[in-house]
C-alpha cells in the first residue's frame, strides 16, 4: 500500500518535469526555426502577424497541422506552409505546449481578426 501512495505522490512530479521539457524544446524548436521573425520573441506577434503566445495548445497544434496540410485561408498561409510541413506531431506538440504557456491568457487579448488567423478552407 504504501508504495502505491509513493507513486501517486511522485507521478504529478514526474509528470510536470516532462511538460516542462515539452515546452523547452517547443521553445527551442520555435526559436531555432525563426518563428520569432514574424510572432515576436515569446509569440507576442508583429505587426500583422498574430499574437500566438496564451492560445490554447490544442488550438495552435491543429493550425499546424492544417497548415501542413496546405489547408487553411491566412494571407500568411504560403510563407507559413513550409515551416508547418517541416514539423513532425511531437515538435508540432512541443512548439504548441510552449506558446501556450508564454503570455496572457485574457480571451481579450487573444482576439486576432479571422482573415489574419485563418482556418479550414
Amino acid at each position: 500500500m504504501r508504495v502505491d501512495i509513493l507513486l501517486l505522490t511522485l507521478l504529478p512530479l514526474f509528470a510536470n518535469g516532462a511538460s516542462e521539457s515539452l515546452k523547452d524544446a517547443g521553445e527551442k524548436i520555435y526559436i531555432s526555426m525563426g518563428c520569432y521573425g514574424c510572432h515576436g520573441v515569446s509569440g507576442e506577434g508583429v505587426n500583422d502577424f498574430p499574437r500566438l503566445a496564451g492560445r490554447p495548445a490544442g488550438y495552435l497544434a491543429e493550425r499546424l497541422r492544417e497548415l501542413k496540410m496546405g489547408s487553411g485561408h491566412t494571407p500568411k498561409k504560403e510563407m507559413m506552409v513550409p515551416y508547418a510541413k517541416a514539423l513532425d506531431e511531437r515538435q508540432i506538440a512541443a512548439v504548441s505546449a510552449f506558446l501556450s504557456s508564454v503570455g496572457s491568457h485574457n480571451p481579450e487579448e487573444l482576439e486576432v481578426p479571422e482573415d489574419i488567423l485563418g482556418g479550414i478552407n
